[in-house]
């Protein structure tokens, strides 16, 4: 579930999942979450559903090189910290 944001629409909760493995997992767990979610919400009309959408992918950040293009593109000063302050990755 950390994967995705789920939306809510009325008492559906619609869920993008980035491949079919993940929604199967989540099927599997479906009553238990369901039953959590209605107890704490007192709202037993909730249930989700589930698509996939593999153009959703999550990329990771391994490298510093990849490390420090991910964060100059959530924020370009990131670049001017770097020469302003002579640093290397």
């Amino acid at each position: 579930m950390s994967s995705c944001n789920p939306i809510a629409k009325g008492n559906i909760l619609h869920i993008e999942l980035p491949n079919k493995l993940m929604k199967f997992d989540l099927e599997k767990a479906k009553h238990k979450i369901l039953k959590i979610i209605r107890d704490e919400l007192k709202n037993y009309k909730i249930d989700f559903e589930i698509q996939v959408n593999e153009k959703i992918e999550k990329k990771f950040a391994y490298t510093p090189q990849e490390k420090y293009e991910y964060l100059k593109d959530k924020n370009k000063l990131i670049s001017v910290l770097k020469q302003k302050f002579h640093l290397d990755l």
